[in-house]
């Protein structure tokens, strides 16, 4: 049985359905680690400031944007902080389309959803009456600290299940 990578709800209106997030893929990458020839030893890179070639301590580094050549917008970590999505639980329709209005270029990453335990029911009836209507609802939620758009749509195979992207 698949593991579930998040859980939590599809919410639209005062609807809330419990589901699971699942992979649909598995992306499989090779690795390798930089070593010296001579006797495998691993390869450290060291952060050191270009200005004076000093190692600079973690706790001293911030994170700046670059707006003209050398000259930056610096960010602290509270103000990233801010920045990050706020993480709920919830899945938030924002409205039902035709799926030919969607352009197949915006799809990623595709994933399953499934109910969670005690939503069977209300799972089924949402995915019956997007089903009947034609329609797949475009929505949003927070994955991993970051915000994702997605299409939820009854997939073409016989499953309880709908995959968003």
């Amino acid at each position: 049985m698949a593991r579930a990578i998040w859980s939590g709800s599809i919410s639209f209106g005062l609807l809330n359905v419990p589901v699971k997030l699942y992979s649909a893929v598995s992306r499989k990458s090779v690795s390798f680690r930089e070593l010296r020839q001579t006797d495998s030893s691993r390869i450290r890179h060291k952060r050191v400031a270009e200005a004076d070639g000093e190692e600079v301590p973690y706790e001293e580094i911030v994170k700046g944007y670059e707006v003209a050549p050398e000259q930056y917008v610096v960010l602290t970590r509270d103000e990233l902080e801010e920045l990050d999505p706020k993480k709920t639980r919830a899945i938030e329709i924002q409205d039902f389309v035709d799926l030919d209005e969607i352009d197949p270029i915006y799809f990623d990453h595709p994933y399953y959803l499934g109910p969670d335990k005690g939503a069977e029911k209300a799972y089924a009836l949402l995915v019956k009456a997007m089903a009947d209507s034609k329609k797949v609802a475009v929505a949003r939620f927070v994955l991993r600290n970051r915000e994702h758009l997605a299409a939820i749509r009854r997939t073409r195979w016989s499953g309880p299940r709908s995959s968003t992207t």
